[in-house]
C-alpha cells in the first residue's frame, strides 16, 4: 500500500525568486516583473515563459547502428548498378603499385566481383559491424577507416603490380581482429567480461575461415586479409591505449 499525505499551498505561499536568482536560472528575461493579476494569479497574457531545455544524446539507441546498415546498402546497390550497365565499374579498383589509382582506398571495397562474392562479404560484416557499432556510431567509423587504409595499403604494396584489389573483405577481417583483441584494452571488469565473450564468438564462428582467407591463394588477396587483420589489431590499440597523464601546468 503506498501512503501520501495530501498537502496543500496558496498561491501566496509558492516559492518566489529574486530577479537575481531568477536570471540566473532561467535566463535574463525571467526576471521581468508582471504586476497585473486577475483573481489574485499571475496574468500570462504577453509575458514571456521561461522554459528549462534539456538535450538529449540518442547516439546509445538504435541510430549507432545506421551506418553498418548504410555502408551495406552502398554495397548492394553499387553491385547492382555495375550488373545493368555496360560498364565495368571494377575497373575503378585499386590497381597495384598504380599511384594514379590510391583513390581505390575507398572505392574497392564497395566493389565486388560478382553478387556470390558480395553475398559472402555481406553477412560478416553486418554481424561483426553491428558488435563494433555496440560501443557507438563514431567507434565504428574509426575502425573502419583504419582496417579499410591498413588493408588496401598492404594489398596495394605486396600485391602483383597491375592486379585489381575489390571487396570489403579486409574490412571484414580488420573487424575480426578488432574483436578477437578488444577485451585486452579495458580495465573494467565488466567490459572485459562482455567483450571476451564477443571475441570468443567470433573466434568460434569465424576462426577457420579467417585463417584460411589469410593463406596464399591464386585469385584471392590474401594480403589484404592479412593486413586487413592486423590493422583491426591495430585499431583496437590505437583506440583504447592508455595515454599517459599531461603533466600539470606551471
Amino acid at each position: 500500500m503506498l501512503m501520501t499525505d495530501n498537502w496543500t499551498m496558496s498561491s501566496n505561499q509558492s516559492p518566489r525568486f529574486s530577479p537575481e536568482e531568477s536570471r540566473l536560472l532561467f535566463g535574463p528575461d525571467s526576471s521581468t516583473p508582471n504586476t497585473s493579476r486577475s483573481g489574485g494569479r499571475p496574468s500570462t497574457a504577453g509575458q514571456k515563459v521561461a522554459t528549462l531545455r534539456t538535450t538529449v544524446n540518442r547516439d546509445h539507441h538504435l541510430s549507432r547502428f545506421a551506418p553498418v546498415g548504410i555502408l551495406l546498402a552502398i554495397m548492394w546497390i553499387v553491385e547492382i548498378v555495375d550488373a545493368i550497365l555496360p560498364a565495368d565499374l571494377d575497373s575503378l579498383s585499386l590497381q597495384a603499385w598504380n599511384p594514379l589509382s590510391l583513390y581505390g582506398l575507398v572505392t574497392s571495397p564497395f566493389l565486388h566481383s560478382g553478387f556470390g562474392h558480395l553475398t559472402a562479404n555481406t553477412f560478416p560484416f553486418l554481424i561483426l559491424g553491428l558488435f563494433i557499432a555496440l560501443e557507438g556510431s563514431r567507434r565504428f567509423w574509426e575502425v573502419t577507416i583504419i582496417t579499410a587504409l591498413a588493408s588496401g595499403l598492404g594489398a596495394w604494396l605486396t600485391t602483383m603490380p597491375g592486379t585489381h584489389i575489390i571487396g570489403a573483405s579486409g574490412i571484414v577481417f580488420g573487424f575480426f581482429g578488432y574483436l578477437a583483441v578488444r577485451t585486452w584494452f579495458t580495465d573494467d571488469i565488466i567490459r572485459k567480461i562482455v567483450y571476451f565473450a564477443i571475441g570468443l564468438f567470433v573466434l568460434v564462428t569465424y576462426g577457420a575461415s579467417m585463417v584460411f582467407g589469410m593463406a596464399p591463394q591464386a585469385g584471392i588477396s590474401w594480403q589484404g586479409h592479412l593486413f586487413g587483420l592486423a590493422g583491426g589489431i591495430f585499431a583496437a590499440w590505437f583506440i583504447h591505449r592508455k595515454r599517459p597523464a599531461l603533466d600539470a601546468k606551471k
